[in-house]
């Protein structure tokens, strides 16, 4: 046969070789599918490593196991109320309470009598004029500024008389003694007691006159003196007679000058 008439198959007598060649290209045909189902198992497995590796690594937050212990306490239900006003405490009830029948019993309470007391005779004090001073004695008594004490810088009776003038107890101690208006009897060689008086002399004079004659000079308040000297207060009814017989000033402190 010529090789135009013939078939393809018959100008090649090769039979296995054409065999082989179709099962080379069977095997070519295929090959892309296996690729590609290794590709797909190569990144699948590679996924489910990535899996793997990130469930380990991820944090994870556990929580701590209860330790066996008393339950916990139920809530507390608290319940706001309204809060009452409180009223001011007004004043105290007073009761009158009458008296029951055996208060009658009680004893009586004392009475205080305002009453003064009665006084025997014998204890009756009378009040003692004999610090007064007569009418005789005042005719020939010297007054101040008369020549009583000494004159000129030493007229002591002046001196001690407007003292005396100037101090309110003076005032006070005559009208306590009941003698404004008379003539009394200071001193006549010692301090005479005038009435209920406790000491000798009106005290509250007699201190004043003793603190005029201290602090005068000596010359003055040791020259001699005869004589009473009247001393007068403001009123000049109110007089005070100093002096008995020849005696100084000095002589009412109860000092006398030394003989020389």
């Amino acid at each position: 046969m010529s090789r135009r008439g013939s078939s393809p198959l018959e100008g090649h007598p090769e039979g296995p070789l054409l065999q082989g060649d179709l099962r080379r290209s069977s095997e070519i045909g295929h090959a892309p599918d296996r690729r590609r189902t290794r590709l797909y198992a190569g990144v699948l497995t590679v996924s489910v490593h990535l899996g793997v590796v990130a469930a380990l690594l991820w944090p994870h937050t556990r929580t701590p196991p209860s330790l066996p212990g008393p339950p916990p306490p139920p809530p507390i239900q608290v319940s706001l109320l309204d809060q009452p006003k409180l009223n001011p405490p007004g004043p105290p009830k007073v009761t009158m309470v009458k008296p029951d029948a055996s208060d009658s019993a009680a004893p009586p309470l004392p009475r205080f009598s305002t009453r003064a007391p009665l006084l025997s005779p014998a204890t009756t004090v009378a009040d003692d004029m004999s610090d007064l001073v007569s009418d005789s004695q005042l005719a020939g008594a010297a007054t101040a500024g008369e020549g009583g004490g000494g004159g000129g810088t030493c007229d002591m009776a002046r001196v001690v008389q407007q003292a005396l003038r100037r101090d309110p107890l003076v005032r006070t101690a005559v009208e306590g003694s009941h003698r404004v208006g008379k003539a009394i009897m200071l001193w006549n060689g010692d301090w005479v007691r005038s009435g209920g008086q406790d000491g000798k002399g009106l005290s509250a004079v007699r201190e004043a006159v003793m603190w005029e004659v201290a602090f005068a000079p000596e010359a003055c308040r040791n020259r001699p003196v005869h004589g009473l000297v009247l001393l007068s207060l403001a009123d000049g009814a109110t007089r005070f007679a100093i002096g008995s017989g020849d005696w100084r000033w000095s002589d009412l402190l109860g000092v006398r000058p030394s003989s020389r």
